[in-house]
């Protein structure tokens, strides 16, 4: 008896209890605290669009079209400025509990009571109901996320990356909302878990085919969920020159260019088939979003220098700052514009009073999230000096400075949410970093 008890807890026995126990419990802690989470008025939105799933399976997806124009359909706009996959997840949910979607998009210029008053507020059930998606991309981008960590850092370096992401106070908060974080967060992660897949007896057949096509729809799915995805086209490309090289460069590189392409056919596809809002006019629709995109940037920093001008980032040294405040300091924001914060305070203050909603965001969680953060960098600056980053370590640290990058040049506001994108790229580097020091101890415990 004794016996057979040590086996099943040693070796890789034990670490598959372990992390199975963990995920367990994070998935009953994921719904048990969702309703606790702090109503923010762009869910309101994204629960009125959803009735997007109701007019394509009424009238089909043809309904959906961009029109010149566009004054026979109102909802137009909203289409325009953001992605329909969290509309998707949110019309199945509401569609499973028997739920219609709320009477009125949320208006900004009204007060909360007139926004009550027209339909705007979503029920709690109906709240509830729309986030379950979210919390399911949360958990499923964790499990996505250690095996990232595995891959980088052993059996350690997958619990630290699940840990250092799936508790993260910022995490928690942002990709609970029934809004589009989750959805993009968890396509990001997708496209480093397909890269990242090993195959060791694996032919040409998947590394040309297969993981190009894989990759492609996962960066569809992120680019699905918020423009913002597309952050993750240069690390998908990238990585499906280094992850399979062959014998010789000029063979490398022409199978990366084989590989990009097939990858880019696969994005199209999936991209498409899950936008019918391009179906019509393609090139007319790129450009109307292009513009009204712009138009509300311009228009959000407009409003910043109103009412918050330290919020709107006019300088460069500001925007290089502001991603490593987001990421190392910042506590997590209920409010980007808190116009109507009075009527949410008392349930911020519940939520800020449970311990694991804020990990990182008190000081000692801070500073441990801290140190794993530079312990990540520093593993992965020092690994690129020396020339030792393997193909993965050499994806994580480009998906980390592609998002770094991609931040600075494209979000010119301190909004916590935009800056979401370096978490799971850190964490990652950080469970590589960390496996490789706890693999040191180990290795001089041996020794000595």
């Amino acid at each position: 008896m004794k016996s057979a008890l040590r086996d099943v807890l040693s070796g890789r026995r034990l670490r598959i209890i372990t992390f199975v126990c963990l995920a367990v419990g994070y998935l009953i802690f994921l719904p048990i605290t969702l309703p606790s989470v702090p109503f923010h008025p762009d869910e309101a939105t994204y629960i009125y669009m959803s009735r997007d799933l109701d007019r394509i399976l009424a009238d089909g997806p043809l309904s959906l079209c961009w029109r010149r124009g566009g004054g026979a359909d109102p909802l137009q706009i909203e289409r325009e400025r953001d992605c329909p996959l969290t509309r998707y997840a949110i019309g199945l949910a509401r569609l499973a509990g028997g739920l219609p979607a709320t009477d009125a998009n949320w208006n900004w210029s009204l007060d909360w009571d007139r926004n009550l008053e027209q339909g705007a507020v979503p029920s709690d059930r109906l709240l509830l109901w729309a986030r379950i998606p979210e919390a399911l991309f949360l958990f499923v981008s964790v499990l996505l996320l250690a095996r990232i960590g595995g891959r980088l850092g052993g059996g350690v370096g997958a619990v630290t990356a699940a840990l250092l992401y799936g508790m993260n106070s910022q995490i928690l908060l942002h990709a609970r909302r029934a809004m589009s974080e989750a959805g993009l967060l968890f396509g990001m992660i997708l496209v480093v878990a397909v890269l990242l897949e090993r195959r060791d007896a694996a032919g040409p057949w998947f590394r040309n085919v297969i993981r190009p096509s894989l990759a492609g729809a996962a960066l569809a799915i992120a680019v699905t969920a918020k423009h913002s995805g597309l952050l993750m086209a240069p690390v998908a490309v990238l990585g499906l020159f280094i992850v399979d090289p062959e014998s010789s460069p000029r063979k490398t590189l022409g199978s990366g260019l084989l590989r990009t392409g097939v990858l880019s056919l696969s994005f199209l596809v999936f991209f498409l088939a899950a936008n019918p809002f391009y179906w019509c006019d393609p090139p007319g629709t790129l450009s109307a979003v292009a513009a009204e995109r712009q138009r509300l940037m311009a228009e959000q920093i407009q409003t910043l220098h109103l009412a918050s001008r330290a919020a709107a980032l006019d300088s460069l040294p500001a925007r290089l700052l502001a991603p490593v405040y987001e990421w190392l300091v910042a506590p997590p924001a209920f409010w980007d514009v808190p116009n109507f914060s009075a009527a949410t305070a008392a349930a911020e203050a519940a939520y800020a009073s449970q311990p694991l909603h804020i990990l990182t965001g008190l000081p000692a969680g801070g500073m441990l999230f801290a140190v794993a953060a530079f312990a990540g960098l520093g593993g992965a600056a020092a690994g690129l000096i020396r020339r030792r980053l393997d193909g993965a370590r050499f994806v994580a640290l480009a998906w980390f400075v592609c998002s770094f990058v991609g931040i600075v040049v494209v979000v010119p506001i301190l909004w916590q949410r935009y800056y979401l994108p370096l978490i799971p790229a850190g964490a990652a580097l950080s469970a590589a970093a960390i496996g490789d020091i706890v693999r040191g101890i180990r290795k001089r415990i041996r020794q000595d």
